[in-house]
């Protein structure tokens, strides 16, 4: 059964540290292409801070489980990222799937997201709604 609020999608993939870069290259099509689909409501990447070379994927969808595995799953820009990426993964995939809770249980504080990095500016500022407070995401 799926939540009326969307899926969270949570994808765990190992490399060897010293192929991280090549890897995030790799990614970067990937995660552009996946943060312009208009059922996206949020993607971070993340990495294991006790374990180099783990990444932790979260993607937010205004979709079903079903939908995400039998449509975005699917999708033509993850085969050059595969294709690219495979070979450096050390561990399975590891891909869960969590029901997304009702509005009162999420909040991102925009104000918040801004990196030194970015000079203060989120990278998809240009996408609707960057950058403005939002509630219930």
């Amino acid at each position: 059964m799926s939540s009326e609020y969307g899926v969270s999608v949570h994808a765990t993939i190992t490399i060897d540290p010293r192929n991280e870069q090549q890897f995030l290259a790799a990614l970067r099509p990937a995660f552009d292409a996946v943060v312009a689909e208009p059922e996206c409501t949020f993607c971070e990447i993340y990495k294991n801070t006790d374990k180099p070379g783990q990444f932790r994927f979260v993607e937010n969808w205004r979709a079903s489980k079903e939908w995400v595995i039998e449509v975005q799953l699917q999708k033509q820009y993850y085969k050059p990222y595969a294709e690219a990426t495979k070979p450096l993964w050390v561990e399975p995939l590891k891909l869960e799937f969590f029901e997304r809770s009702a509005p009162e249980w999420r909040v991102m504080k925009m104000e918040n997201t801004s990196s030194p990095m970015t000079g203060g500016v989120p990278r998809y500022a240009g996408y609707p709604g960057a950058g403005q407070r939002s509630w219930g995401m």
